[in-house]
């Protein structure tokens, strides 16, 4: 998902011996966050999904952005402060002092240089972001400057969720075969300690941390990876883990009762879609695509499947999120129209076999899965289902010959912008990492590049190009734009020091304690 991974929740759910989490649960100071699914990529250069939690607690980035509606809205983080100058061209960045890494270097301007010159240089995961920079310059050991092609927000942007967390320069140079057998070396308050693949994780307290230690800091986190839904409930419901996500949608109004939970369903920065892809037959036909946009049910989604807790969609950006075109005319359930244009594709009916890959943990994409299958066999169009775990059906999309028709993705910002959406789900890759749609287009790939130019000085003209951008990927049914969802996030009531917050995707464990 992030993200073709549908998750409900702030954090995220998984199964294990009882046994085993009871006595972990036991340790008060032990924070258990139940997960569906296990770290991917270690290496924070290319890190694009489900690994936000680990690099959440392990990594800092050099500012943080804050809770929407709070002043001020960027704020400190491995750098204590900031100035813009030359028109927006040059950024200055004051480093914090004393911060080591876990490797004991020293953090320093000189490490920042190196992360973003390598992450640039890679070119993988979330490494758009840093598209303006023309340079990084050392100015002092404590000062580190951002030279760029056009004005952009770089104190925002280093507030990012991905590609944006600052590592070690000697991890960096091990290179990413080392971070991928399980490594992790930043100057976050925890430190990995284990990782037993598709099992566990297990992190412990960085007795270096710049930012100390209080008795009430959890001084050990397990991230445990189990996929049976209704154990989710239980463990959370006991307290064998203290966070819990990919709950079912019919046990979250229980949930919001039970005394020792406390279930929490905010609004989000995150949607729902389907990626359809644009060079498999038969969907590489506008009018197929066009016909399976008309066959989803919206408003059975949401009231059906999500019970109530999202909104039809005006686009691909959701309407909490800025750039949004509420004007924007997408597809509504129709299945006459869908009909009609599977008769004008002029595909032989028994060529009209498609297939939708989804993760098949989850209640809600097998829910709308099953939904849009038997919609379409109504239109003539036969579906495959695929489920399976996100890792192997993310690299199956990844590539061409064994991708499916139609791929489930949920979204969720790397900061708050429209490009996010339009740069990482759209613009022509040569190596599909999130195009999983495998769209490349010139106009589109020139507007949205345009678009975040335009983010740094004009707004309105950025999200006028946005606009125009969002516009041909309706027309050219790249998508089917099925849900603006509300975060479900479970927790623990005696857990302290929960603020939502829709820029990440998790918490920062060490600013939660147990009451």
């Amino acid at each position: 998902m992030k993200k073709s991974i549908l998750i409900l929740f702030l954090v995220a759910a998984l199964a294990v011996p009882g046994a085993v989490l009871t006595a972990d649960a036991a340790n008060k100071d032990t924070f258990v966050f139940a997960s569906y699914g296990d770290v991917k990529d270690w290496d924070p250069a290319i890190a694009f999904s489900l690994e936000v939690f680990m690099l959440r607690q392990v990594y800092e980035g050099l500012t943080n952005y804050n809770t929407p509606g709070e002043e001020p809205l960027i704020l400190p983080g491995l750098a204590t402060s900031w100035s813009t100058s030359d028109g927006g061209l040059t950024w200055t960045f004051n480093l914090r002092k004393g911060v080591k890494f876990h490797d004991g270097e020293p953090f320093n301007a000189s490490a920042v240089k190196y992360v973003i010159d390598r992450n640039k240089k890679m070119g993988k995961g979330a490494a758009f972001i840093w598209a303006a920079v023309k340079e990084v310059k050392v100015a002092d050991d404590h000062t580190v400057q951002f030279l760029l092609k056009y004005p952009a927000p770089i104190d925002i942007i280093a507030s990012a969720q991905y590609c944006a967390w600052m590592y070690s320069p000697k991890a960096g140079e091990k290179g990413t075969d080392w971070f991928m057998q399980g490594n992790a070396v930043g100057t976050g308050p925890y430190k990995l300690d284990s990782w037993e693949k598709s099992q566990q994780t297990v992190l412990s307290a960085f007795k270096d941390y710049w930012g100390g230690w209080k008795d009430k800091n959890f001084k050990r986190v397990i991230l445990k990876v189990v996929t049976e839904k209704s154990t989710q409930v239980q463990m959370l419901k006991s307290g064998e883990a203290d966070f819990a996500s990919l709950i079912p949608i019919d046990s979250i109004p229980g949930l919001k009762k039970y005394p020792a939970v406390n279930m929490q369903t905010p609004p989000s920065w995150k949607n729902y879609m389907y990626l359809i892809n644009v060079k498999k037959f038969p969907t590489d036909n506008l009018k197929i695509r066009q016909a399976i946009s008309y066959a989803c049910d919206y408003q059975g989604v949401i009231n059906g499947v999500l019970n109530g807790g999202g909104s039809i969609p005006s686009g691909p950006i959701p309407a909490t999120m800025w750039g949004h075109d509420p004007n924007l005319r997408i597809y509504n359930f129709d299945l006459e129209k869908a009909k009609k244009l599977v008769g004008e594709s002029g595909i032989p009916q028994d060529k009209l076999k498609i297939t939708i890959a989804y993760i098949g943990t989850s209640q809600v994409y097998s829910n709308v899965a099953q939904m849009l299958q038997a919609n379409l066999a109504q239109v003539g169009i036969t579906v495959e289902l695929l489920p399976g775990p996100w890792g192997t059906i993310w690299d199956k999309a990844k590539k061409l010959e064994t991708a499916p028709n139609i791929q489930s993705m949920a979204w969720w910002p790397t900061y708050p912008t429209p490009s996010d959406w339009l740069i990482g789900l759209w613009r022509t890759e040569e190596k599909a990492l999130f195009n999983l749609s495998h769209y490349a287009n010139p106009e589109y790939d020139k507007l949205v590049d345009d678009g975040a130019a335009a983010e740094g000085i004009d707004k309105a003209r950025a999200t006028e190009l946005y606009s125009r951008a969002q516009k041909i990927l309706v027309d050219d049914a790249v998508a089917v734009f099925y849900a603006d969802v509300n975060d479900q996030a479970g927790h623990r009531a005696d857990i302290g020091g929960f603020v939502y917050n829709p820029s990440y995707n998790i918490a920062r464990i060490y600013d939660l304690y147990r009451k």
